[in-house]
């Protein structure tokens, strides 16, 4: 039986999707900085016009891999926090999957904070950048308000600036935690989201 041939956007459709798996897989490994467009285009077995035509650019390149990184972890967390019913329980969870990135998931992290210093030097890329994180903290701010909904737990500040404060506070502890991660007191993200939630 012969195999079913490809309309042109499926196949274009398939060369993103593959381009996008090596380029995740190779900036993890090597950096954003070290990491070129003619060796991802080698590593996936295109040409390097394939990127240029799919993406634009390494930048963009990038970006479209940051993107599906981030709706993945979103993803996660919000099919675990459906699974609690308590703050205490979800800060618990975020505390376990905090730790867990940290250290499983080293690489992949310490990309996300160098493009986030690159993205702070130009313009151009912090306003495409921008949305992302944006739409990072707005699913963040529909988990916590449905805790909040089911809790009937006061808060000080709004739920959108609590999102805001919590993303913020685990970006912040992961930086420090690279550089001397002994000197990170015990369970402190939990505890510093026990005082942002449960304020």
């Amino acid at each position: 039986m012969s195999k079913k041939r490809l309309t042109r956007e499926e196949s274009q459709q398939q060369t993103r999707k593959e381009l996008l798996k090596v380029a995740s897989e190779m900036f993890a490994k090597k950096g954003f900085y070290s990491t070129s467009v003619d060796q991802i285009a080698e590593e996936a077995g295109y040409s390097k016009g394939a990127i240029y035509s799919n993406f634009g650019s390494k930048d963009d390149l990038f970006l479209s891999v940051f993107k599906e990184n981030q709706k993945e972890d979103l993803r996660n967390l919000e099919a675990m926090a459906e699974e609690y019913n308590s703050l205490d329980e979800f800060i618990n969870m975020i505390e376990n999957n905090h730790q867990y990135e940290r250290k499983e998931n080293q690489n992949w992290s310490i990309l996300k904070l160098e493009f986030l210093l690159y993205a702070m030097r130009d313009s151009s890329v912090s306003k495409k950048l921008a949305p992302i994180l944006e739409e990072s903290r707005s699913q963040m701010t529909k988990i916590l308000k449905r805790l909040y909904q089911t809790e009937s737990q006061k808060h000080l500040v709004s739920i959108d600036k609590l999102a805001f404060l919590l993303l913020s506070l685990d970006i912040g502890i992961g930086i420090q935690s690279y550089v001397d991660e002994e000197s990170i007191p015990e369970n402190v993200f939990s505890e510093g989201l026990r005082l942002l939630l449960k304020a």
